[in-house]
């Protein structure tokens, strides 16, 4: 006995006619699906690409003299070059030359990054570059293999086909000190002011005129007591957030660094009555990385920079000081990160911005 019935013939044909109906729709949502997937896939390899180029480009615009712009724009494609979208190696880069503003809050707002190489007026500005890497119709979109040939592209035209993706980054002096990048002592600004050429940013000799001029050295200062050595030819140690200066604990700083990270604007303690033995724990010949403030009195003092230091001797007794240099270009990786706009000889690493 047949339990089962076959249906009647007219609900055969109305199934057979519901899924004629519904296989484009179905057939168009999986093309879509595709579709989207693929746009995303791309975009994400473009701006990721785009990255990787603008860090590339932004790596060494920060020097003694002005960017080289041209090489840094070179860095850049050959880094995007080095990149795929969508299976194939990308052949062109749309690279801008400009300068991002530090003091920008919002990262888009208006006014962050200003296209040129002559530096804005007014403001804190650091060298930046931004890399946009397309597929789309125009002449780099098309090099890199123009818009994306899509399976619903007749129906949404170039809605979905062209993308692109930018990227800037820039290169500024150090903004924040990670732990441990520190040599406790600070330098006072007005040392810069005197033996820092700010336009070149090299150092400038000691005057023969000077009590501490060394001919076999002219560019080696003092690092020595306020009071010894006069307000602009001094620095003292500095303890950075503690008022701990027995000898163990300097000893501590001099081995360790800086105990906890510091920003430019930071407060860090200078103090004047450190052990004079502790001179000679400073190993030397060697390059450290110091605070700079804008006053070196006893007490917390605000960090306005940090700028590298060729420690080149360190003598204690009625001497006190340490001596050594201001270093034209000196990098310390790992040890810093971007946001500074006083640049005294180190560069923070590029960092991208957008």
């Amino acid at each position: 006995m047949n339990l089962h019935p076959a249906p009647p013939r007219s609900q055969r044909g109305s199934t057979l006619v519901l899924v004629a109906l519904l296989l484009p729709v179905v057939l168009g949502l999986m093309a879509m699906a595709v579709d989207l997937a693929r746009v995303v896939l791309v975009k994400h390899e473009l701006r990721r690409a785009a990255e990787a180029g603008a860090l590339a480009g932004a790596n060494g615009l920060l020097t003694n003299s002005a960017p080289d712009w041209s090489s840094a724009a070179q860095r850049a494609r050959t880094t995007v070059f080095a990149n795929r979208a969508d299976g194939n190696l990308l052949q062109a880069a749309d690279v801008r030359y400009g300068y991002w503003n530090l003091a920008t809050s919002g990262l888009n707002s208006s006014g962050s990054f200003v296209e040129g190489t002559s530096r804005p007026l007014g403001g804190s500005w650091a060298p930046a570059l931004k890399v946009t890497v397309a597929r789309d119709s125009s002449a780099n979109g098309l090099t890199n293999g123009g818009p994306l040939a899509l399976f619903l592209a007749p129906v949404f035209g170039t809605l979905l086909q062209t993308t692109s993706s930018s990227a800037i980054a820039m290169q500024s002096a150090p903004g924040y000190a990670l732990p441990g990048a520190l040599f406790p002592t600070a330098i006072n600004q007005c040392m810069f002011n005197l033996y820092w050429n700010a336009t070149t940013g090299t150092p400038i000799p000691v005057s023969p005129s000077s009590p501490y001029y060394n001919p076999s050295n002219p560019y080696e200062l003092r690092i020595g007591s306020l009071n010894q050595y006069g307000t602009c030819n001094s620095g003292q140690w500095t303890l950075f957030s503690t008022t701990d200066n027995s000898t163990p604990a300097v000893r501590n700083l001099l081995t360790n660094g800086n105990p906890t990270g510091l920003s430019v604007g930071s407060p860090t303690y200078i103090d004047t009555g450190t052990k004079t033995t502790l001179y000679s724990s400073v190993i030397y010949p060697k390059t450290y990385l110091v605070p700079v403030v804008g006053n070196v009195s006893q007490g917390f003092q605000a960090i306005v920079a940090f700028a590298p230091f060729r420690v080149t001797n360190s003598v204690g007794g009625s001497t006190k000081a340490i001596f050594g240099q201001f270093v034209p270009l000196s990098e310390f990786p790992g040890g810093t990160e971007p946001g500074g706009s006083t640049y005294y000889g180190t560069p923070a690493p590029p960092a991208l911005v957008q």
